[in-house]
């Protein structure tokens, strides 16, 4: 874990680094927020897709790291430079000291254990550094690899939210933990 000067973060691990995310990634995340995979499962309830300038508005949104009540951070190969994926808490509350757990990788890089790393590293570092005293991990029923992230993690399922809507499909939602493996 290295915090580094200027408002950068950077959390390094063995499979995964996370930085904050520069202006030069623009392009790459817009392109890894329109990817249809990564709109169906990250954006639980708002029908699974946004329009290329909800995408655009989005990515500027993550460009402020701490922007909007969320710390959004790349997820890179450790030294590298090609953007992931996006590791994040949302929905941060200082006061009350919560947050709510969000990642995606892009769908070429899944399998490698790249989305247990980042968010092992932005947990330790949400208790440890932020002082936060729980966070939210959420996913579809449909996405047990999500669901394998976040009990890698040491989250354990909480409750099952039925999702209204056309997919029928439900959201599992994840007790967050100080205590990490």
């Amino acid at each position: 874990m290295q915090p580094s000067g200027a408002g950068v973060i950077v959390l390094q691990g063995e499979a995964a680094e996370l930085r904050t995310i520069q202006a030069r990634d623009t392009a790459a995340l817009t392109a890894l927020l329109a990817e249809p995979d990564i709109q169906r499962q990250a954006l639980l309830r708002r029908g699974g897709t946004l329009s290329p300038a909800a995408v655009r508005e989005l990515a500027q949104r993550m460009l402020q790291p701490e922007a909007e009540g969320g710390l959004h951070l790349g997820i890179y190969a450790p030294g590298g430079t090609e953007l992931i994926g996006v590791a994040s808490l949302q929905r941060w509350s200082r006061a009350e000291r919560l947050a709510r757990l969000g990642y995606l990788v892009h769908p070429a890089k899944r399998g490698r254990g790249i989305a247990t790393e980042a968010v092992r590293l932005l947990l330790r570092y949400a208790f440890a550094e932020l002082g936060l005293a729980a966070v939210e991990g959420r996913c579809r029923g449909d996405n047990p690899a999500s669901e394998r992230v976040m009990r890698n993690n040491g989250m354990t399922l909480k409750h099952i939210i039925a999702e209204a809507g056309p997919s029928g499909d439900v959201i599992k939602v994840f007790a967050s933990v100080t205590q990490l493996k």
